[in-house]
C-alpha cells in the first residue's frame, strides 16, 4: 500500500447480514452527515434506514444529506399523525374541528401530515427506500454484470424519477 493510500479496515456487518445491527464504522456508530444534529428520535430513524440498506448491499455511504431529508421528514410526518391521533380523539374520531365563526374544516395538523407524507413519498425513491426503486437499481446492476458501479446505478436511478429536488 502506498503512503498516501487510505487505511483500509474491515465494517461489521457489511457483508449484508440480515438482521445485523452492525453499524458503519468500526467505533460503533453510524456517523451522521456532516452539519446534521439529530433529535434522539430522529438518530434512531437514521440508524434504522442505514442498516437496512446495508443489510440490502446498497450503497449509502454518499447519500447522507438525502437521508437526512427523509429522516426529518419522516419524523416531522409521525408527530403530525401524533397530533392528529390526539385531535381526533378529542373530537369523537373527527379531525375536523369547528373556526371560531362557526364553520368546519380539517385541523391543521391534518394539512402538515398529508403535506409531509407526499413530501416523504417523493424523497423515498431518491434514496432507494422503496421495493421499486431497489428492483430498478438491482436490474440495472445486473445489465451491468458488476457491482462496482452501484452509485451510478443509484444516481442514475434518481434522476430517472421526477422529484422536488430538481427543482
Amino acid at each position: 500500500m502506498a503512503s498516501n493510500d487510505p487505511p483500509m479496515t474491515v465494517i461489521p456487518g457489511a457483508a449484508g447480514s440480515v438482521g445485523s445491527d452492525a453499524v458503519d464504522d468500526v467505533s460503533g456508530q453510524i456517523p451522521a452527515p456532516p452539519g446534521v444534529k439529530f433529535t434522539p428520535r430522529e438518530r434512531k430513524v437514521w440508524e434504522y434506514i442505514c442498516a437496512r440498506l446495508r443489510d440490502a448491499q446498497l450503497e449509502h455511504q454518499t447519500a447522507g444529506i438525502a437521508i437526512s431529508m427523509v429522516v426529518r421528514t419522516y419524523v416531522g410526518w409521525l408527530e403530525a399523525e401524533e397530533k392528529l391521533r390526539e385531535v381526533e380523539a378529542a373530537n369523537d374520531g373527527s379531525h375536523y374541528i369547528k373556526t371560531p365563526n362557526g364553520h368546519e374544516q380539517p385541523h391543521q395538523a391534518f394539512y402538515v401530515s398529508r403535506n409531509l407524507r407526499a413530501e416523504l413519498l417523493k424523497w423515498l425513491p431518491e434514496c432507494c427506500l422503496t421495493l421499486p426503486s431497489i428492483a430498478s437499481v438491482r436490474s440495472k446492476l445486473g445489465e451491468q454484470g458488476q457491482q462496482d458501479d452501484l452509485f451510478n446505478a443509484l444516481a442514475g436511478h434518481a434522476r430517472s424519477h421526477p422529484s422536488g429536488l430538481n427543482s
